[in-house]
């Protein structure tokens, strides 16, 4: 009688926990762990240092919904601590490209240019369409901050992608989405030739 009393307790412990499991499942968000690309850059500096900065500024590292719901389970999230290093990898990767070596603060000679990158936005929305599909829509803003001796340039740069759709973009093609918009935002960035101006001085 006791051997039966428990292994009906194990049993119910294991299904509360299995249910729990699912559940947990369930309501978990989209993770994206993106790619980000600088696109090709001409050569315009002379080996000048640049003390480098890059910031993830966004109010939440949640970015939108699959289907413009609020449960936890459409949630798409894209992860600081995954972005940061990436974006700082490709910053740090475009600016040698075009003759500039990017330094820290502790690294710099005296007078040395400083750039700070931010990525400031990055919201994913979608649009109802007619009968069959819809759109998603993607919107990234990068800010640049250049500063040489007493001038200072501040520049945003914007990206954006619309993708329409019958069945919900899975998580691989989410993630391919943000890292294009902020790949482009951040080529936007080192086209700008005022701010690069700024950095060549």
């Amino acid at each position: 009688m006791m051997m039966h009393k428990l292994r009906t307790t194990c049993m119910s412990v294991a299904l509360i926990a299995t249910a729990a499991l699912l559940s947990a499942c369930g309501t978990s968000p989209q993770r994206l762990y993106v790619n980000p690309q600088v696109g090709e850059m001409g050569v315009v500096g002379h080996g000048q240092q640049v003390v480098l900065d890059v910031l993830d500024e966004r109010p939440s590292e949640r970015i939108g919904s699959r289907d413009g719901a609020t449960n936890a389970s459409s949630y798409l999230v894209v992860p600081t601590g995954d972005l940061t290093p990436k974006l700082e990898a490709q910053t740090v990767s475009a600016l040698r490209r075009m003759g500039f070596v990017p330094v820290s603060a502790e690294q710099a000679n005296q007078g040395a240019a400083e750039l700070t990158i931010s990525l400031t936005e990055l919201a994913y929305g979608v649009k109802r369409g007619g009968l069959i599909t819809d759109t998603a829509t993607l919107n990234g803003v990068i800010k640049a901050v250049a500063v040489s001796g007493k001038q200072r340039y501040t520049g945003s740069y914007t990206a954006t992608r619309d993708q329409g759709y019958a069945l919900k973009p899975s998580q691989e093609k989410n993630t391919e989405m943000v890292s294009e918009v902020i790949g482009d935002a951040l080529t936007r960035a080192f086209q700008d030739t005022t701010l690069i101006r700024q950095l060549d001085q």
